[in-house]
């Protein structure tokens, strides 16, 4: 009997041991799920989230405000903007064929390639130069797109000046040519997503450096010269206009405008066509000085400060009737006087005048491309009605 009821209390005590266990292990928490567990608070404080978490929402809030930003400032400032690059570029290449059909070009293909350096180097570039390029990449842009025509307008009615045609043609083959570098970055980066192992060396950047130099040479080729020289302004030798018969005896290109008059009335211009003119049927020697300015506002300014009847310097000695005007960018000084360098009588005014007024209009034809003979009045007209 006691030896049985022994037995049942240890059975009975190793049965409530088991269950306190039980129960003991099931209340201890769990190693496994503590480590796990990803809640942020620790010891009743929040862990803020990693620094770069913080800083993506203020720079998702820059990009579209930047492009905001960049498109306002190529809507409010984009004429005034183009039209001091067109004028600086006139100035720096007086205006030549193949000078503005050169900045034209680059106008467009720099922002590209400026593109293409900076993704090379950016691994290279400090953070303060990375600002730097990205800022210099826009600039690059902004020049670019205020020389790109919308969809209802054209790029010959965009630009102005007498070289207009030239830089347009350097600005379309520009295009060819970024689309050219464009191209050939996308394929390169396409090869190497694909697994295929990029051409090595510099037979890919010579590839597209010689393209892009290609469409830079066809630009220079097919700009147009301007009439800005006399082969190009005056290139007859001989013309008829409202009946009068006048032949040139002289030519002369200038960069600049150095002893046309006397002072510096003249500064700022760029270059100066001179021809000389002579009527043979009315005695009547024609002297004109087309001095060009970078644009039609400072062409303005200095013809408003000549002195009136201002006479050019470099013509032969002898009575002359000096008249000024302006064209677009041109000043137009027109000094007419006898052949033999006699007075002028007052009833020889018109018809000297005349003669001025006839090889100014084919000066000015040549600038807008339409020829028209002038027409008499104010007592300005032929010698022989």
């Amino acid at each position: 009997m006691s030896s049985s009821t022994g037995g049942r209390r240890r059975s009975e005590d190793l049965v409530a041991r088991a269950r306190e266990e039980m129960t003991a292990g099931s209340e201890r928490p769990d190693a496994t799920t503590t480590a796990a567990d990803p809640d942020p608070v620790r010891d009743g404080e929040h862990v803020p989230p990693p620094a770069g978490t913080a800083r993506f929402g203020p720079l998702a809030l820059l990009v579209p405000a930047g492009i905001v930003a960049f498109v306002a400032l190529r809507v409010v400032s984009g004429d005034a903007l183009r039209a001091r690059i067109d004028e600086s570029a006139c100035a720096w290449t007086g205006c030549t064929g193949t000078g503005m059909a050169a900045v034209g070009w680059l106008l467009i293909t720099l922002p590209v390639l400026w593109a293409v350096v900076a993704v090379v180097l950016w691994a290279r570039f400090s953070a303060p130069a990375r600002v730097g390029a990205v800022l210099l990449g826009l600039a690059f842009l902004l020049v670019a797109w205020v020389h790109v025509p919308g969809r209802r307008s054209a790029l010959d009615l965009l630009l102005d000046g007498p070289a207009a045609g030239a830089m347009a043609t350097g600005i379309r083959w520009g295009g060819v040519g970024a689309g050219v570098a464009v191209v050939a970055v996308l394929v390169r980066t396409v090869r190497a997503d694909g697994g295929r192992r990029p051409d090595r060396g510099p037979v890919g950047p010579a590839l597209v450096a010689v393209a892009l130099l290609g469409t830079l040479a066809v630009a220079l080729v097919r700009a147009e010269a301007p009439p800005v020289t006399v082969a190009e302004a005056m290139p007859e030798r001989t013309f008829e206009a409202a009946g009068d018969t006048l032949r040139r005896t002289g030519g002369k290109d200038l960069r600049g405008c150095a002893g046309v008059l006397a002072g510096d009335v003249l500064d700022g211009c760029v270059r100066t066509v001179r021809v000389t003119y002579t009527t043979d049927d009315s005695d009547a020697v024609v002297h004109l000085a087309a001095v060009l300015y970078p644009g039609e506002r400072a062409a303005r300014e200095r013809r408003g400060r000549l002195p009136r009847g201002t006479a050019q310097l470099g013509i032969p000695a002898g009575e002359t009737i000096t008249v000024s005007s302006t064209t677009g960018s041109w000043v137009l000084l027109s000094s007419v006087g006898h052949a033999d360098g006699r007075s002028i009588a007052g009833a020889e005014r018109g018809y000297l005048l005349w003669a001025a007024k006839q090889v100014a209009y084919r000066f000015i034809g040549r600038q807008v491309g339409l020829l028209v003979a002038p027409s008499a009045g104010d007592g300005v007209g032929p010698r022989t009605p």
